[in-house]
């Protein structure tokens, strides 16, 4: 039975209210019992796998069908966490007969099959009974509004918490809360797959988080200090001087909750957007401008320098720069020797 649940559903639970609930990406079913039958149905006789199945079967086919469905959660309920109530179709005890599939008057009988036991023991094997569930006694008339089953069709009402830092794809799952039991069977168990909406402030890369702060080109140039909004509210932090569009800033701890025992939560990344003006007046434009000769002639200065060095680095580099060398230094070696 699945079910598609929006979050704004409003209902409550009384056995789970989130304890006991648990990530799980195991896959739920039968298989295991399905596999014990089969192993007995290869490695025995028919006749002896048919009255094994006959006593045994009952019991593999105790527990109830589970129930998932899919809840949609906020970005700021992912991150802080939350109480979501919900409601879904499900099998559920019947009321006329407390969920036993008989009328609470009715007489019994001493069970046929284990006499009484309320066990049956088909060495090495033993099993509770099949026909009385262990009671030892049987009741032959069935509950009216149930059919003898013990469950109808009603509603499911769950109340779960859920966990800060969760994520779309992971799924709760609540033991107990599925489906309820035939004539008092295990119920089964309710799996809840989340989805996370998207944030228009925050982006979310795992327990990380990013937001973009919008500064001016005279803060991005000089510094200063921007509020930016944070999970647990806005603060106030430091624009590094010479700062580049795009370059970002890290506050520690500032992320979603991680469920690991070292880091217990992600970091936030600031990336700063300069904004530069599209109109100024007179007295910017010569500010700008002064700025802009200033930068060319510093510019040059520093690119004169830079390439008179550069020059010598590759004379120096040119394979015949040791002839040159030697030929210079053999001509100074004669003139002294000349002269002395």
């Amino acid at each position: 039975m699945k079910k598609r649940l929006s979050g704004s559903e409003n209902v409550g639970y009384t056995a789970g209210d989130a304890e006991g609930f648990r990530y799980d990406n195991q896959t739920h079913g039968a298989a295991g019992a399905e596999g014990f039958r089969y192993g007995f149905q290869t490695h025995f006789s028919s006749s002896f796998h048919k009255i094994f199945s006959e006593i045994f079967e009952h019991e593999f086919d105790q527990v109830a069908a589970d129930i998932e469905v899919e809840l949609s959660l906020s970005f700021s309920e992912a991150a802080k966490g939350c109480t979501k109530h919900l409601s879904v179709d499900a099998h559920v005890p019947c009321d006329s007969c407390c969920g036993r599939g008989s009328p609470l008057n009715a007489k019994t009988k001493v069970c046929p099959t284990c006499r009484g036991i309320g066990r049956v023991t088909v060495p090495p094997f033993t099993s509770t009974c099949s026909t009385c569930k262990g009671a030892g006694k049987i009741i032959k008339e069935s509950c009216i509004s149930c059919g003898g089953l013990g469950v109808v069709e009603g509603t499911r009402e769950v109340k779960v918490s859920i966990p800060a830092g969760v994520d779309s794809g992971d799924t709760i799952r609540i033991p107990g809360a599925g489906n309820s039991g035939v004539r008092g069977g295990q119920p089964g168990c309710f799996y809840i797959k989340l989805k996370v909406a998207e944030d228009p402030i925050f982006a979310r890369d795992g327990a990380d988080v990013y937001v973009n702060s919008n500064i001016s080109f005279t803060q991005a140039i000089l510094g200063g200090k921007v509020e930016v909004p944070t999970l647990s509210g806005k603060i106030e932090v430091k624009i590094p001087k010479g700062v580049q569009p795009g370059q970002h800033i890290v506050l520690r701890g500032k992320g979603l909750p991680k469920h690991g025992f070292l880091v217990n939560h992600g970091d936030q990344y600031v990336r700063f957007r300069v904004r530069f003006p599209t109109e100024i007046n007179e007295r910017q434009h010569a500010i700008l401008e002064e700025f802009a000769r200033e930068e060319i002639m510093h510019g040059n200065s520093t690119s004169n320098k830079r390439d008179w060095f550069q020059r010598i680095l590759e004379h120096v580099s040119e394979p015949w720069f040791m002839l040159e060398l030697s030929v210079f230094i053999l001509l100074l070696l004669l003139l002294n020797k000349s002269m002395g």
